[in-house]
């Protein structure tokens, strides 16, 4: 039986894979999967933050191809456990 840390990282490729395999590159997200990912899955998030999609874009996308790999939305990912975590304490 998988824990609740392996069940957790099963979820971040799960979500990161129902939108890359939409479209024409399956290891990466063009802008407008990323868009969709951001407003399905991370809308509390992107609401804290109030970035745009090409904010986002422009901040994660390291090897600046015009795609999110998973290595750049796992960024992501990380910078919204980093903020959840500190939400945490202030409760």
């Amino acid at each position: 039986m998988a824990t609740k840390l392996e069940c957790a990282i099963n979820c971040l490729v799960e979500v990161f894979h129902k939108y890359s395999l939409t479209g024409g590159h399956p290891h990466a997200l063009s802008r407008e999967q990323f868009g969709k990912l951001l407003e399905k899955e991370c809308s509390e998030f992107t609401k804290k933050s109030k970035k745009t999609v090409p904010e986002f874009m422009k901040e994660l996308d390291i090897n600046q191809d015009g795609f999110i790999n998973f290595e750049e939305f796992l960024i992501l990912t990380l910078k919204m456990v980093i903020e959840h975590h500190e939400d945490s304490h202030k409760e």
